[in-house]
């Protein structure tokens, strides 16, 4: 089965940068460029990158003037590759598969907890702790507020969501009384 680009692109420059070890770099520095590159007052640039009207040499002496001295010969020349191929609009999705090969070997989990309410800190300082506790990896938290939920929490990571919000609650009530009804 075919990979997508993304993939390729990303397991390529990781495996060049475990080679090279500078996969902690290699992720600062993708994750900044990336965000320079399609921040909304850069788009044109990007734009440039990916243009096929425009030579490789030229778009080569550009990120160098851009990004030389900025960035590691290795991210330069691979920011290099992706332009060449016509495949610098990918850097996003790039970036997001390298995140999370750098995240697998440095066992750090991405979670994101849905609340109605800002949560305390001692709350978050809890729930990181007991996810530490429970996944084995660092836990990086990112709360969202949706007061659609009326209360509890949803719980998002990897390919797992655990809903003990009160919406949910009171549909699965719903759901049950309507059954009993039907």
């Amino acid at each position: 089965m075919a990979q997508s680009v993304e993939n390729v692109y990303s397991e390529a420059f990781f495996e060049l940068c475990a080679e090279a070890d500078c996969v902690d770099t290699a992720f600062e520095e993708l994750g900044e460029v990336k965000e320079l590159i399609f921040s909304e007052e850069n788009r044109d640039y990007a734009r440039l990158l990916a243009s096929p009207l425009i030579k490789d040499d030229d778009k080569r002496k550009s990120l160098e003037s851009v990004f030389g001295g900025r960035v590691s010969d290795l991210t330069l020349d691979f920011l290099s590759v992706l332009s060449k191929n016509g495949r610098i609009m990918f850097l996003p999705a790039v970036y997001s598969e390298f995140k999370k090969l750098y995240y697998k070997k440095n066992n750090i989990m991405e979670v994101t907890a849905v609340t109605s309410q800002k949560m305390s800190a001692g709350l978050r300082e809890k729930l990181v702790k007991k996810l530490e506790q429970t996944s084995k990896n660092k836990v990086i938290l990112i709360e969202r507020l949706d007061p659609s939920i009326l209360g509890g929490i949803i719980l998002k990571y990897q390919d797992t969501e655990i809903d003990a919000s009160v919406a949910s609650g009171l549909d699965r009530i719903k759901a049950q009384i309507d059954g009993v009804i039907a």
